[in-house]
């Protein structure tokens, strides 16, 4: 009799790990810090190193592609928010790109 043995992608298994060994406390201390993250006076590279780093610790985010997007969006500087938004980026990345894009043709005016 042949045993089956089921794929999980690598981030079903980090998230099935991290859920099984690490503290509560650790997660809630990380997505307490999601939930605040601000650009701030961060560049925008920084500002979304950041978003993407503590995104693990809140799979109920990082699963959903809107949810992701408008989190990072509502996270920017809002003169940026503005200008982001009038692009009217599909997706995270699409925002991330669009963003670091307007900064820099700011930062050259």
């Amino acid at each position: 009799m042949r045993e089956t043995v089921a794929l999980i992608s690598w981030e079903s298994f980090c998230a099935a790990f991290r859920q099984e060994y690490t503290p509560e406390p650790f997660y809630n201390n990380h997505e307490w810090e999601f939930d605040n993250l601000k650009q701030g006076s961060l560049r925008v590279t920084e500002y979304a190193r950041q978003f993407s780093s503590l995104l693990s610790y809140v799979p109920h985010v990082a699963n959903q592609e809107r949810t992701e997007r408008n989190k990072f969006l509502r996270g920017l500087r809002p003169e940026l928010f503005r200008m982001v938004l009038a692009g009217s980026p599909a997706t995270y990345a699409e925002a991330v790109d669009r963003a670091v894009d307007i900064e820099e043709s700011l930062m050259e005016a």
